[in-house]
């Protein structure tokens, strides 16, 4: 019996999880050198596949390409990444996908919420909204009003939808994240004059977000108000809150530190919350993601915390360097995360291009 697309998509990412997962089982990860040589080896070849997200991740994801899209900008790849930009745009009409193979995409676990914002700040990054480089921006807009439609909450401001997110394993809404990604993308559609749905109405969208503002952080979502890095880091990132506002989210998150890096959250997902594909690994997105903890001290240093921002990604350097390598994920006690048939991905793009962000912008 032939398998539907679907099926077929996750039997095919469900053999190379385990057969990434016994490789480093046997063999332990690629050392590559030091950081720097690892991070230009590793943009350098993605440059050449269109930015796949990197290990057994074969695909391009949007959403990791707009958080890699200035380191590799800074490394001389932005024309590519426009093209990628172009690329993607083509794809994509009535589904949001998420996972990009060009022969088949994907969207996993579910529609991208943050696909169409992803794609806009990615364009931004790379020349793709203004000049004689510039996009579609008809098929820019077509996108807009159909994200709108499907994961707008015209009442509160927020972007909502059980669909894929950065955190793909959380069954419920990331509304912070996803309103924080949006209101930055709506930002560069109107500094591009472009006409969208949404352009105008950034501060609706503020208003939004806000409503999640619990005195001291954002809280992940309206049924939650869990700490986690996801609704904090974003925001910091792309410069959306006030100094104040700054200093009260970096104050909250000190309570995430561990010795290896920032953790994503107080405390790890249960079964209820998560995707079918995620039940042994509820702990994935609670352990320490080197390219969350170099977006989190990129902001910091926005906000002129450069001593925070300093011993974050010394931290991290610091359990990266004996690998030689830019790993997806590791737990908090400083080890690949490689448990129960899942192990971390290794020559991942988007922690190579945040180290080479924040590295080139503040040594």
């Amino acid at each position: 019996m032939e398998l539907g697309p679907e099926l077929s998509y996750y039997a095919r990412e469900l053999y190379r999880r385990l057969r990434h997962y016994t490789e480093k089982r046997r063999h332990g990860y690629r050392n590559r050198g030091t950081l720097e040589e690892a991070a230009e080896s590793i943009l350098a070849e993605r440059a050449d596949r269109g930015f796949e997200a990197g290990g057994h991740f074969y695909g391009v994801w949007p959403r990791d390409l707009c958080f890699s899209a200035p380191g590799l900008a800074a490394m001389g790849f932005d024309e590519t990444v426009r093209k990628t930009g172009v690329w993607l745009l083509e794809q994509l009409s009535d589904v949001f996908y998420t996972d990009f193979h060009g022969e088949y995409n994907a969207a996993t676990p579910g529609e991208g919420v943050d696909t169409f914002p992803a794609l806009v700040i990615l364009l931004a990054e790379s020349g793709g909204l203004e000049g004689n480089t510039a996009v579609d921006t008809d098929a820019l807009a077509d996108l807009a009003a159909l994200h709108r439609r499907k994961f707008f909450d015209e009442e509160d401001g927020v972007v909502t939808g059980n669909g894929s997110s950065w955190w793909d394993s959380a069954e419920g809404p990331r509304e912070a994240y996803n309103t924080a990604l949006l209101l930055a993308a709506i930002e560069r559609l109107e500094a591009a004059d472009i006409e969208t749905t949404y352009t105008g109405h950034s501060t609706a969208v503020r208003d939004g977000l806000d409503r999640l503002w619990t005195g001291s952080y954002f809280a992940e979502s309206r049924d939650s108000a869990t700490l986690a890095c996801d609704a904090n880091v974003v925001p910091l990132y792309f410069g959306l809150v006030g100094d104040d506002r700054a200093e009260r989210i970096a104050t909250s998150l000190d309570r995430l530190e561990t010795e290896a890096g920032l953790r994503m959250r107080d405390r790890p997902f249960s079964t209820d919350d998560v995707h079918l594909f995620f039940l042994l690994h509820t702990d994935y997105h609670y352990h320490v993601w080197p390219w969350n903890s170099f977006m989190y001290a990129i902001g910091l240093q926005r906000y002129g915390l450069e001593e925070r921002a300093r011993r974050e990604v010394e931290r991290v350097e610091g359990v990266l360097r004996p690998y030689g390598n830019f790993l997806e994920v590791l737990t908090v006690e400083g080890e690949p995360y490689v448990k129960r048939g899942y192990a971390s991905a290794e020559d991942f793009t988007v922690a190579a291009a945040l180290w080479t962000q924040y590295r080139r912008s503040y040594g």
